[in-house]
């Protein structure tokens, strides 16, 4: 029976009858003794050779050299020219390059066939000493479009522009970028503090916000040709008149065919060969003089410039980064400037008066240093999300603002963030249909209930955050709960014939035992209900594996459930488990030697 005690409300960011959700300190001491940002490095440490700007009244993009140079930079140089290889597109609709250079000159006319370019500045006396190496892509204005069509939309039809970060927590936002934070609570923004994850990992959070389903694996996401038949977001905004832009800088989803009218990441993955990467750490990705992150918002800037400033058209663009934030949660204090210096660009291109914007993540971390906090249950499973209304939609829909306002403080998920973004397109569009295989989730465009569930918000019980964790002592009991999750990791690499490439792991340490608390209307902490405890353990394995698990047990844990969704592999295991395909199953084993 736990004991009744009593939890201020004002702890929880979410405290209703099926959900309480408490307040986690993102500056707390013990996340601080952990949190040093890492020292910047720029990708380039010379001023660029080559700029490209936009020139609104030609409507056309135009390459300048740049001629107030520092001597220190061309010493020893006579003389410079510089070449640019284009990025064509080939019958089958993929890109390449063309390996021909062709010289250019000052303020030059880039043609509208070309998405994109890498130049080559070099000695004039001596070609194969090359000074710098760039690359630039571009957005060139759409064939077939009805101007008069696109502007009666743009009237009532609002942009929606989502801007992504991998593995952003709520807390980890406001601790790694306190200036985007800052910028986020300005009128006009509304931050879902109840927002909770729907599933395990990036691509299944980003498949569950696209198409509002769970990903059914038929076939492996990163092979060609695997996910194109499927129905996404950007789907039906394009069936409603609305241009589409999809713009990230690692690949995340296999596409073989374009997904939408302006696509990113094929022209991105033409200028890395061409260019090639630098991972020098965890938040160092640099392609050329530009860490990756760059190009990703710099191609939704041309879009706001050519579609937002110049001729009004309604869009539709999701730009995701990962490249910064995925891999080390302090990595994303490195770039905060640079991501509110790219906000105040949008603002000032008027992309904030025209366009309803959405910031969010998929998850926070899942591995690292933040899974050995206290709050690591939280930040694995609340990841952030504002969402901006601007302030002709305001004055329009006071209903949706006084939603939005009441929902900040209720439970959420990656589902109703999807039934949100159609929620957009039904309110031009009513006639428009779409079904749902949740019959509880909800459009955050509309007040959710008080008394919702996480099984109402289709939240796995092990990801729901409805009930907190405390702290107990790694008893007796804990421990052997722990060495039957490992139990079961073995015996369900043996009934997949994993054992042959595989190690059987042996239990080596108990880091910690958490119980799910559960409290009344009141705030105070009671027993479950059902009499069902839930613990949440994390151990070590050897050979040597970080793993967490939640267990489903009695009072006198005489009967126990555990389920292989029910367990995470804290420790990156990438390099570990390259010796099974199943992507859902990597997480258990550690390879074996070649033999």
């Amino acid at each position: 029976m736990a004991n009744k005690t009593s939890t201020p409300i004002k702890d929880f960011s979410v405290f209703a009858q099926n959900c309480k959700i408490p307040r986690v300190d993102s500056f707390s001491a013990e996340v601080m003794r952990i949190f040093k940002p890492p020292k910047y490095k720029q990708c380039a440490d010379q001023p660029a050779l080559v700029t490209v700007q936009y020139n609104q009244q030609k409507k056309k993009y135009i390459v300048f050299f740049n001629q107030s140079l520092p001597t220190n930079l061309l010493q020893n140089i006579s003389d410079y020219g510089c070449v640019y290889y284009d990025i064509v597109r080939l019958r089958n609709n993929s890109l390449t390059w063309n390996r021909k250079p062709v010289n250019f000159q000052q303020a030059w006319i880039v043609p509208r066939h070309i998405e994109g370019i890498v130049v080559e500045c070099h000695e004039l006396c001596n070609k194969s000493r090359v000074i710098q190496r760039d690359a630039f892509s571009f957005v060139q204005y759409p064939a077939g479009r009805s101007e008069k069509s696109d502007e009666e939309r743009s009237r009532t039809h609002p942009s929606v522009i989502m801007l992504g970060i991998d593995s952003m927590s709520q807390m980890n936002f406001q601790r790694t970028m306190p200036l985007t934070a800052q910028f986020v609570r300005q009128l006009g923004w509304f931050e879902m503090l109840g927002y909770n994850k729907n599933s395990e990992s990036t691509f299944s959070n980003l498949f569950i916000l696209l198409t509002g389903s769970t990903w059914q694996q038929t076939c492996g996401h990163k092979t060609p040709g695997c996910l194109d038949a499927i129905t996404y977001l950007w789907n039906h905004f394009h069936n409603a008149g609305y241009l589409t832009a999809y713009a990230e800088d690692t690949s995340t989803f296999g596409f073989s065919r374009q997904p939408v009218d302006y696509y990113l990441h094929p022209i991105v993955d033409v200028i890395e060969q061409v260019m090639g990467s630098v991972i020098s750490s965890a938040v160092d990705y640099c392609t050329g003089s530009r860490q990756l992150f760059r190009y990703v918002f710099d191609y939704g800037l041309q879009l706001v410039q050519r579609f937002v400033k110049d001729t009004t058209k309604p869009i539709f663009g999701l730009f995701w980064t990962s490249s910064f934030s995925h891999d080390d949660f302090r990595g994303a204090a490195n770039v905060d400037k640079e991501f509110v210096n790219y906000l105040e660009q949008y603002k000032q291109l008027g992309l904030f008066e025209r366009a309803v914007v959405i910031l969010f993540s998929d998850e926070g971390q899942r591995q690292g240093p933040l899974m050995k906090l206290k709050s690591s249950f939280m930040e694995e499973r609340l990841p952030m999300l504002h969402i901006y209304l601007p302030p002709w939609y305001r004055q329009q829909h006071p209903e949706v603002v006084q939603a939005l306002e009441v929902n900040r403080r209720r439970l959420s998920s990656t589902i109703d963030l999807h039934l949100t973004i159609k929620h957009f397109l039904l309110q031009v569009h009513p006639r428009m249909s779409f079904e749902s295989k949740c019959w509880h989730c909800r459009s955050l465009l509309q007040t959710l209930p008080d008394n919702r569930s996480c099984l109402e918000a289709n939240i796995p019980k092990h990801l729901c955050t409805c009930e907190p964790h405390t702290q107990v002592p790694k008893s007796d009991i804990m421990q052997n709960l722990a060495k039957l999750v490992v139990y079961r990791i073995n015996k369900y690499l043996d009934r997949n014939s994993y054992e042959r490439h595989c190690y059987h792991l042996e239990f080596a340490k108990l880091l910690r035992a958490e119980r799910r608390q559960h409290f009344d209307d009141d705030g105070h902490e009671v027993s479950p209900s059902d009499g069902v405890y839930s613990y949440l353990l994390m151990f070590t394995t050897n050979p040597k594996g970080l793993f967490r698990s939640t267990v489903l047990s009695n009072e006198e844990a005489n009967v126990v459930k555990v389920r292989k969704e029910f367990v995470e592999r804290l420790n990156s295991h990438l390099n570990e488990s390259h010796c099974i395909e199943s992507f859902p199953d990597k997480k258990f084993c550690i390879c074996k030697p070649e033999t």
